[in-house]
């Protein structure tokens, strides 16, 4: 039986490709296999790396291979065999750079930063010529922080002396810093590496943007008789070496007389030229410079130069219309108008403050650049104005306005504001502005102004009610606390002044650290000491000592006082002596045996607690002290006796794993001492042995 259909050739070949298609279709889809477990991605990880391992034994200089095995292991997210890779192939080719770039970004990637950073130390040291490695290890560092070695790093790389691009990064680096000597160092050290015109020019640029009038001038005279030398020592045989300097020296010399020019020293301008003439009379580009520049300064000068000084006023402003919060702009525009049209300044510091005011209140770079423009308006209106009332009123608006003290504020301008009505006569006006100051936004430098103004006023309790303010907003000061009792000594209440430092030093007080109540002992001390309260000094220093854990030098100085303050009988006596003698004479305190014996009492007490808590470091000081005291105030036999307990440095052998070492240790008499008299304390066991047989033969016999 036929079938009801026929099957023609076109058929047939037209089944064969469609089963073709869908067997490379599922091929190519086995490419992405869908990995179900962790055993399944083990056994493609093995099969992938046995791949790259078996081609690269065939071809291990094939350095593409060796990056696509090391992307296999990152994708694997196994990062110790991805650097393995890396380093093996480093081994092959150490000098192909995108393998140091792959590797380079990996650690990056991976915030592996140590790694990256130790990967570019290596790399600049194998390839110290490639700079994109150079710049990597750059940008590297500078983007995390680390100026102080991205300076360094650039210091390495312009001692190999490279091209311009590495000097120039340099320069941009540290303009970015805003270190503007090192800038020029840079430069002294690149125009001798590189003195071609085009190092000289960005040198000069740099000077007129952000240097002086003087050091653009220095600049160009430096870059004058560098280029001389270099032409006096150049052989003139060969032509164009010698004529690209002194076509360098030309060129300079032109924009040096140019910008004389433009600094109105047109005499200085005219001799540069002149000189230059002198030397290369041949050169052409002079000659018609000078005809030039005569016929701009020859003549007419004055009107030109009023022409110019309105046509910069004309391009200022224009630009200040496009350009209203470039403030050095403003600066330099209203310093034109201060010089040469001073009847519009009042109207022009209006416009600047209204029309530069930043778009967002923050405390950034652009409104402390517009706050300073504030200042030059408000000290200009009060100094040549002569106009008090717009200038409280300017004042007014600038704190009630335009700054936000409760985000941040400028004490600056509260003490400019402050001082401007004391020198009105307006006290009053004076402390409500610093009392509004200190109530919205207080400040260290808000109160020390206020309270350097009432004492200047002598208005004392004022200033113990913002010294008591100042201490409640900051507490934690042990500075603060030291300057109100010294206020309070100076003003003769020693009462008060003893009081604030004994608050300050209470034991309920724990705001203090050791160093800081250190301070504070130190100061109640001396305010004692002047005061003659010799007993209260005494206390005090006890009390310092035990706060300083006994600090060798506070022993010194505790017997240093001793022995230069009187004791209480010395006083009596010269408090009587005075009383009967005569009111104009004078009786003075000297030293006598009881202050030097009192004061060896205190050097043997320090010397006593050094030994009992074994500060041998300590004890030697205080017997070097204890010493020149002795050399100068003892007698021969005080000397010799302490000179008999000084230490002795002896030297000590020891082994450490097995290896000989020395050391140094102190040796003390005074130990040596306490033992013997120790072992003299001890019962004679022989004797007593002896004895008991003795007694025992007796009660026998």
């Amino acid at each position: 039986m036929e079938p009801d259909y026929q099957i023609s050739s076109e058929q047939i070949v037209k089944d064969v490709l469609d089963k073709r298609k869908q067997k490379s279709q599922a091929t190519k889809s086995n490419v992405d296999i869908n990995i179900q477990d962790l055993e399944e991605l083990k056994d493609l990880q093995g099969r992938k790396r046995t791949e790259y391992e078996t081609y690269l034994k065939r071809n291990r200089l094939d350095m593409g291979q060796w990056l696509r095995y090391a992307d296999f292991e990152i994708q694997q997210h196994d990062i110790r065999r991805a650097r393995s890779i890396f380093e093996r192939a480093m081994l092959v080719d150490s000098s192909y750079i995108p393998l140091w770039i792959r590797y380079i970004d990996t650690e990056i990637k991976n915030e592996f930063i140590n790694h990256a950073r130790n990967l570019l130390n290596r790399a600049v040291n194998i390839l110290p010529r490639v700079d994109k490695l150079w710049y990597k290890y750059l940008i590297l560092e500078e983007s995390i922080g680390n100026i102080d070695i991205t300076r360094s790093l650039f210091n390495k790389w312009i001692s190999l002396e490279p091209n311009v691009n590495a000097w120039d990064s340099f320069i941009d680096f540290e303009i970015r810093q805003k270190k503007w000597n090192e800038v020029r160092n840079i430069y002294s050290k690149y125009v001798l590496v590189h003195p071609q015109y085009r190092t000289w020019d960005n040198w000069f640029l740099f000077e007129k943007k952000y240097g002086t009038i003087e050091l653009v001038r220095k600049t160009y005279v430096f870059a004058l008789d560098t280029l001389q030398s270099y032409l006096d020592v150049t052989n003139k045989d060969n032509e164009q070496i010698f004529d690209n300097l002194l076509g360098d020296i030309i060129s300079i010399v032109i924009h040096f007389s140019s910008w004389e020019a433009s600094q109105a020293e047109y005499e200085r301008s005219r001799a540069l030229i002149r000189f230059a003439l002198e030397q290369w009379p041949e050169q052409k580009v002079l000659r018609d410079y000078q005809v030039d520049f005569e016929k701009s300064f020859g003549k007419d000068f004055e009107n030109i130069e009023s022409n110019i000084i309105r046509k910069r006023k004309q391009s200022y402003e224009h630009y200040l219309i496009n350009n209203p919060r470039d403030y050095d702009t403003w600066w330099i525009y209203l310093d034109l108008i201060e010089k040469y049209f001073v009847v519009e300044l009042l109207d022009i510091y209006n416009q600047c403050v209204i029309n530069s005011k930043p778009e967002t209140m923050k405390k950034t770079i652009e409104f402390e650049r517009y706050i300073c423009i504030w200042i030059r308006y408000l000290i200009f209106v009060e100094k040549t104005g002569n106009d008090t009332e717009l200038c409280r009123t300017l004042y007014n608006d600038l704190i009630s306005n335009i700054i936000p003290h409760k985000e941040f504020t400028y004490p600056l301008i509260w003490i400019m504001y402050a001082n401007f009505e004391i020198r009105q006569d307006n006290i009053s006006n004076a402390r409500k502005i610093m009392g509004r100051a200190i109530g919205i936004c207080p400040s260290d430098e808000l109160f020390r102004s206020y309270i350097s103004i009432e004492i200047k006023l002598k208005e004392f309790d004022r200033v113990r009610k913002l010294y008591e303010k100042y201490i409640e907003f900051k507490p934690n000061s042990e500075e603060l606390w030291i300057q109100y009792a010294e206020l309070e000594s100076n003003l003769g209440d020693e009462v008060r002044a003893r009081g604030i430092l004994e608050s300050a030093l209470n034991s309920s007080m724990n705001c203090f650290n050791k160093d800081s109540k250190n301070k504070l002992f130190k100061s109640l001390i001396e305010i004692e000491t002047e005061s003659g309260n010799y007993d209260k000094v005494r206390v005090a220093y006890q009390k310092y000592l035990r706060n300083s854990d006994f600090d060798k030098s506070i022993w010194i100085e505790y017997a240093t006082f001793v022995l230069s303050t009187p004791t209480e009988d010395q006083l009596k006596l010269l408090t009587n002596n005075s009383s009967n003698a005569d009111s104009d004479e004078e009786l003075e305190f000297s030293i006598t045996e009881e202050n030097i014996n009192n004061a060896r009492k205190i050097f043997e007490q320090g010397l006593m607690h050094t030994k009992l808590h074994n500060k041998e470091s300590d004890r030697v000081f205080l017997f070097n002290a204890y010493e020149q005291f002795e050399e100068t105030y003892g007698d021969s036999l005080s000397k010799q006796a302490l000179s008999s307990r000084l230490p002795v440095k002896s030297k000590i052998k020891f082994y450490e794993n097995g290896i000989e070492k020395e050391t140094f240790q102190y040796l003390f008499p005074d130990d040596n001492d306490t033992l013997e008299k120790e072992e003299e304390k001890k019962p004679d066991i022989s004797k007593m042995f002896k004895l008991a047989k003795e007694w025992e033969s007796s009660q026998t016999g």
